[in-house]
Formats: structure tokens, C-alpha cells, sequence
């Protein structure tokens, strides 16, 4: 089991990994269309250079209307009570729009809720494939007809100019020029009595203010989503207008405005003020975690606590702090460990033999490399040779008698050879550095 312990604590890591890995997917995930020409995800930043507060809807983040301001939702649906097209017919994918962005019911459960800036469709999926503006691409107006009664337009029309910008100047004292192309605009003539011009482009009716009856506020619809989508803000004076434009409906909440791109419903209503309760907090509420029954589980986990402890001492021991090995230490142990050896060996040569090749494999490696072998020792002594060829040829000769005859030598002499083996060692480790490794001792 003990032997087993990494590998659990890696499988471990890789399953809570993989389930981070999940959750953080499904958080602040955006949808193919929010990050491509057409989406809405570059408006969000515009707003926070313009100082504009702003918040930008995500899983997991359902905030209150309360907190909010204005809601600015795009539609990419010409049918909001169609599911959505099958992904894998390309054909289907490329007449409808992308995804069901909302359904009826959702929508007018948004727009109930808080103000509401609305922008209408204008593209097919062929526009986020490819990001070419191509009259091919376009929605036809007819095609609205549908759309508009479910959001409560019935004869509203829209008109498109032809495949060129066009730029008007618009607003009040602090004029701006948006520039659209294919620009598309509501006809004011078939603007419902419920509604009114907001902003006027050219010939057409830019954006109306719509009322309901059903809602205490009044709903925005803006005719042509390149105003404020990632690539229009890029364009002209869209950017300036359209800061100026939301400053304009907000009439100065400071509250955040919320780009608001998620399929289902993402924000909250308070509660009734009336079913409000404050709480008072006290040393009390802490005192009922020491409460019986609590109090027996306190005293239980603190009874195995302190049979754990007592058992890890008597298991492992006392504490040992480690102290710092002084000269004197160290050739005591280095005395130890070859008296000790020679007791092993009973007087065997081989085991000392053994050893010595062993130590020089060591020395020839930290030098030479792990790919030296027994090859390398004769390098590693033609290289001390060089350096000093006394010390080198008085080294060998007693690596090679304690290697080469060390199983015929009687133990006193034996003895007296590894304390000349040990004098030599510690010459060359002092006198050659880089070549006697200490380590290696």
C-alpha cells in the first residue's frame, strides 16, 4: 500500500482536476457567436474604457435587477418559438440563425423584469462561418414579419440601403456619425402607436421606444445590431454614439449596465421588502457549535486525536532535532563504517574488493559521466597521473592491491591498506578537488 501512495495521490489530482476542469468550463463559457463579427462580447470592454459601468452575463452570476440599470440583449432567432436547427445539417444551419438564442416566453419574462435595449436580427450563420459581409448573408425583411408579432410590432417594416457605409450625423448637441453598412432601418411610417423614434438615420428610424401594457417601462429595439456588435463598434463614431446613447437611457443610474447574452434567464428579482428579516449576531450563535450534541462530537474528535498522537509517538519515537556533523563526527563514522565492514567480511577480501571498485565507479562517474564504466577508471587515473604523477601512481597501486589481491591479504595488512586507500583519497580530495568527489566517501 505504502508503494501504491503516489500513484493514488496522482489519480487523486487527475480526478479533482478533471472535475475543475468541468466546472470552470461551464463558467464564463461563451458561445461561438458572442466572440465572432457579429456577437457582443467586445461591448462590454468598450463600456469599461468609456467608464461606463458594466457587467457581462455568465454561468453561475444571476444578478438582481434591482442592482442593474439597462439590459442590452441581442436576438439572432427570426422564430422564437423554433428549437434550434440541427448542427449537423449545414443547409439548415446556413438558412436559420445560429442557435435559439431566446423563446417567447423568456423574452418577455427579460424585458418584464428591467429596462430593455433590444437588437434586431441581420445575419445568417453564413456570417459568423466565414465573417464576410456578403448580401448573401443578409436576412430578408420580408422575413420579419413573423418576428415582429411576437414581439408585439405587428406592422413594422424594415428598409436596407445598398452595399456601401452609410453615415449620417445623429443626437442632440453632441452630434455623432455612425457608419453602417447595408444599413438597416425601421420605415417611420409603419412605427406602432405604441412606439416612438428614438434616434433617426438618414431616411429611416434608427431606434424606437416601445410601450406595453403588460410593462411599467418602456422597451428599446434597435434596427441594426452593427452599431454595437464586436466588429460595428470598430466603424465611424459607433463606439462614441453608442456610449453617448446608453448614457442617454439610463438618464444617470449609476447602476451597471448588463450585457446580457445568455439563452435562459440570468438575473434575479428581490424579494418582497415585507418578507425581509434581519438577524442579530452574538457570541451566542458561536456558543451552539460547543452545544451538546456537538459538544460529544468536540470531545470525540479530540479523544482520537490524542490517540493518534500518542500512537505516532510510540511508533516513530520522540522528536530528534538535526544537528550540524563536526570533523570529529565524521571520521568517527567513517572509522565505524570500515571497522564495521571488515566485521561483515569475517577477513573477506572480495566484500573490500567490492567496495574500493565500487567508490572508484563513483569517483570515475561524477567525472566522466554515467556512460564511462569500467573503461573509465584507467581514464580517471591517467588524468591524476597528469595532474600529479606521484599521487596518481601511488592511488592506483592501492586501488589495485585492494581490488586485485585483496582476497589474499592477510586482515592486518588489510587494514593497513585502507588506511593508506584513505590517505591517498583525502590527498587527492584536497589537493585535486576535481577530481576526488568528497560525496563519494
Amino acid at each position: 500500500m505504502r508503494h501504491n501512495a503516489p500513484l493514488i495521490i496522482v489519480l487523486a489530482l487527475l480526478i479533482v482536476g478533471g472535475f475543475a476542469v468541468i466546472l470552470l468550463s461551464g463558467i464564463g463559457a461563451d458561445r461561438r457567436v458572442d466572440n465572432s463579427v457579429i456577437g457582443l462580447n467586445g461591448l462590454a470592454i468598450w463600456f469599461q474604457d468609456d467608464g461606463i459601468p458594466v457587467r457581462r452575463s455568465a454561468a453561475g452570476f444571476a444578478p438582481e435587477v434591482g442592482d442593474l440599470s439597462l439590459r442590452i440583449m441581442p436576438l439572432y432567432d427570426m422564430d422564437l418559438r423554433l428549437d434550434a436547427p440541427d448542427p449537423s445539417n449545414a443547409d439548415e444551419l446556413e438558412r436559420q440563425q445560429t442557435q435559439r438564442d431566446i423563446n417567447v416566453i423568456i423574452y418577455g419574462e427579460k424585458v418584464s423584469r428591467m429596462l430593455t435595449l433590444v437588437l434586431l436580427p441581420k445575419w445568417t450563420t453564413g456570417m459568423i462561418e466565414d465573417g464576410i459581409a456578403h448580401r448573401s448573408r443578409l436576412i430578408p425583411t420580408a422575413d420579419f414579419n413573423r418576428l415582429f408579432e411576437q414581439l408585439s410590432l405587428s406592422g413594422l417594416r424594415l428598409q436596407r440601403d445598398n452595399a456601401v457605409f452609410v453615415t449620417h450625423a445623429v443626437g442632440g448637441s453632441g452630434r455623432r456619425q455612425p457608419a453602417l453598412f447595408h444599413a438597416q432601418t425601421f420605415v417611420p411610417e409603419s412605427v406602432p402607436d405604441n412606439c416612438r423614434p428614438i434616434v433617426s438615420f438618414g431616411s429611416g428610424v434608427l431606434v424606437i421606444a416601445c410601450q406595453s401594457n403588460a410593462f411599467d417601462h418602456e422597451t428599446y429595439f434597435v434596427s441594426d445590431p452593427d452599431l454595437m456588435n464586436n466588429h460595428g463598434l470598430s466603424v465611424g463614431e459607433n463606439a462614441a454614439f453608442v456610449s453617448a446613447l446608453v448614457k442617454q437611457l439610463v438618464s444617470g443610474d449609476p447602476d451597471p449596465v448588463y450585457v446580457d447574452t445568455r439563452v435562459a434567464i440570468s438575473t434575479t428579482v428581490a424579494a418582497d421588502q415585507d418578507e425581509r428579516q434581519d438577524y442579530q449576531r452574538s457570541g451566542d450563535d458561536l456558543a451552539r457549535f460547543f452545544a451538546y450534541p456537538l459538544s460529544a462530537l468536540w470531545a470525540v474528535m479530540l479523544f482520537v486525536l490524542a490517540v493518534l498522537f500518542w500512537r505516532g509517538s510510540v511508533r516513530f519515537g520522540p522528536l530528534e532535532r538535526e544537528a550540524g556533523t563536526s570533523p570529529d563526527q565524521s571520521k568517527t563514522a567513517a572509522i565505524a563504517t570500515k571497522a564495521r565492514l571488515l566485521r561483515l567480511s569475517d577477513s573477506d577480501g572480495y566484500m573490500v574488493a567490492d567496495f574500493v571498485r565500487h567508490q572508484l565507479m563513483d569517483l570515475t562517474t561524477a567525472l566522466l559521466g554515467p556512460d564511462a564504466g569500467e573503461a573509465g577508471i584507467k581514464r580517471y587515473f591517467a588524468q591524476l597521473s597528469r595532474r600529479d604523477a606521484k599521487l596518481g601512481s601511488a592511488f592506483q597501486s592501492a586501488c589495485d592491491r585492494l581490488i586485485n589481491n585483496a582476497e589474499n591479504t592477510p586482515r592486518t595488512e588489510l587494514f593497513q591498506l585502507l588506511e593508506t586507500y584513505k590517505t591517498l583519497l583525502d590527498k587527492v580530495e584536497k589537493a585535486h578537488g576535481s577530481i576526488g568527489i568528497s560525496k563519494t566517501r
